[in-house]
């Protein structure tokens, strides 16, 4: 009877399902975005193209994503472009645990295609804890009772002895991004007698017998030899209240970010003060009938006066990748007066556009900059913008508004010269733009830029170079006269914009001007730009901000030399 009940049931299943097919559906409405968090299934490169700027995929929680060419993906502390993130085509996410992924962007004709990624092992990581050891000789120190071992990533050598975990997931070079509570750039001593992380910048306090836990710096112009020096970074001390995130290899974690619970301040108006970026928050204004979100900015500094700090974005011409900075007019709430000390607030009135949105914000003193401990620029911070806030349907149950990703220059117009942001990343053999996303994340697709083919020069050996006799003795030119009217050097997160302008006193059309540049990352003999009869100039993207620029002519002006601001 059983068996006989069993046949029927199994034939009326067969005929539901015959009449009652399984199906899918298109989607309502095409395209549609995602906003997708999530552990990272796979990472892909494109392996037909040779591109340097090509993309692949990425599979988050079971979410397949299409990445374009041109897209640069944004981790902890440097911006890298899809092909940064592999070593002979497998994916560079070290430790042999799980990796995370934050990818905003559009679903177009049923493929999900990423307008912007982030990476990071673990992005809500947060340790806390004292420093219960410091070894002096390796750089690594232990917090916390479980004793938690850690080790600056600093290939650079910035904030202690060089060296690095993984490069791609490298501490910030050229901001300080291991610091103070309120932006005091902070160290583990290489020795006991290290000059750059001084003994004499964490005095003793006399009623506890430790390290002090705040301390006002004097004047730089009003120093004695024993008096701690603003100029250089503040040791940490076991006991030190610290919060780290990093990447975990092989047991250690491999710091990119430490925040040290000091209150380390500089005299009111006195250079160097340093400052450092809590959050940013960029609000997209476009024309669909949604909500708008507000940009906000959090940032600190060591002036214990407080002092203004100005708010800026900074626009990149997509073919020659010049940094153009635009202050964004938000009013800064005090930040003198008030607890917590040094803190600046910037909220914009509700709808406020202050499109174009830009990669990058920076803040900076009033009082200008200059060059500070392990040769940071004080008194600047530059921060990626890693929170955008797009239009929101103000009727539920309405279609989604597609990500607008066209009202982002750098995506939908590109981004200049590419220049790796993974230190030690070969770069191409030929140059190379960042141009329009590929397939481009949305329908249709804005007008893409043209840009013109990249100048290339060759300088000659002189081992090459030959005599020529010439029948006729030729006049030589006068020597000429240079001076440098400005060098700057703007980090755009593991990159730096190198800016220079000169002038000669002569106006002969066959002069040349030639730049080098000192530093980490020198810059080679270079030609300089002719902007008008007398006026030249030089920009170029670098790993990192050089120390000092030299300019000569082939009249014979020069050497002349200046610091990098």
């Amino acid at each position: 009877m059983f068996g006989q009940l069993n046949t029927m049931l199994s034939s009326f299943l067969l005929i539901s399902l015959a009449i009652y097919p399984v199906f899918s559906q298109a989607p309502p409405y095409d395209p549609s975005p995602f906003d997708i968090t999530g552990t990272i299934d796979s990472l892909k490169l494109d392996s037909t193209s040779t591109n340097p700027l090509r993309g692949g995929s990425i599979t988050v929680d079971g979410n397949v994503i299409t990445v374009p060419t041109n897209l640069l993906a944004t981790l902890p502390a440097i911006t890298v472009a899809w092909p940064e993130l592999f070593d002979n085509g497998v994916a560079n996410l070290p430790g042999g645990v799980t990796w995370e992924a934050h990818v905003i962007g559009n679903r177009v004709g049923g493929s999900n295609i990423a307008g912007l990624v982030y990476i990071s092992q673990k992005f809500a990581q947060s340790l806390q804890g004292f420093i219960t050891s410091i070894n002096i000789g390796t750089g690594h120190f232990t917090i916390g009772a479980s004793n938690i071992d850690c080790v600056l990533n600093d290939p650079a050598g910035r904030f202690g002895l060089q060296q690095s975990g993984n490069e791609l997931w490298t501490a910030d070079p050229d901001n300080p991004s291991i610091h103070a509570v309120n932006g005091f750039p902070v160290c583990i001593p290489r020795s006991t007698t290290d000059s750059l992380c001084p003994a004499k910048n964490r005095p003793n306090d006399p009623a506890t017998g430790r390290p002090v836990t705040t301390l006002t710096f004097k004047d730089p112009a009003t120093l004695t030899p024993t008096d701690p020096d603003p100029r250089q970074m503040l040791p940490l001390a076991v006991g030190d209240y610290v919060t780290v995130s990093g990447t975990e290899i092989s047991g250690t974690l491999w710091v990119n970010n430490l925040v040290a619970n000091l209150a380390i301040f500089t005299a009111a108006g006195t250079k160097p003060a340093y400052v450092a970026c809590e959050e940013a928050i960029f609000g997209i204004v476009t024309t669909q009938p949604g909500e708008i979100g507000q940009s906000r900015a959090v940032a600190w500094t060591t002036d214990v006066g407080g002092g203004l700090m100005d708010w800026f974005a900074l626009d990149v011409d997509p073919c020659t990748g010049q940094t153009t900075e635009r202050t964004l007019n938000v009013a800064m709430q005090p930040n003198s007066a008030t607890q917590p000390l040094g803190r600046a607030v910037y909220r914009t009135p509700v709808k406020t556009d202050l499109t174009p949105a830009t990669r990058y914000v920076g803040f900076r003193m009033a009082s200008g900059t200059t060059l500070g401990a392990g040769n940071l620029t004080a008194g600047e911070f530059i921060q990626p913008v890693f929170d955008y806030i797009f239009p929101e349907p103000l009727d539920f149950g309405a279609p989604l508004f597609p990500n607008a990703f066209e009202v982002i220059p750098y995506l939908a117009l590109g981004g200049g010269p590419y220049t790796p942001g993974r230190p030690g990343f070969p770069a191409p053999a030929s140059p190379a733009i960042v141009g329009q996303l590929n397939p481009w994340p949305g329908v249709p697709a804005p007008a893409a830029t043209s840009c013109a083919p990249a100048p290339t020069t060759t300088i000659a050996s002189s081992t090459t170079l030959t005599s020529v006799t010439s029948p006729t003795a030729t006049v030589k030119p006068p020597v000429d006269t240079i001076v440098i009217t400005s060098a700057t050097g703007r980090n755009q997160r593991g990159a730096t914009t190198l800016t220079v302008t000169a002038t000669t006193t002569s106006k002969d059309p066959a002069i040349i001007l030639s730049i080098t540049a000192a530093g980490q990352n020198p810059v080679g003999l270079s030609p300089m730009t002719l902007v008008s009869p007398g006026s030249w100039s030089f920009v170029a993207t670098v790993k990192s901000k050089p120390l000092t620029v030299t300019v000569t002519s082939s009249f014979g002006g020069g050497p002349v030399t200046a610091n990098v601001a």
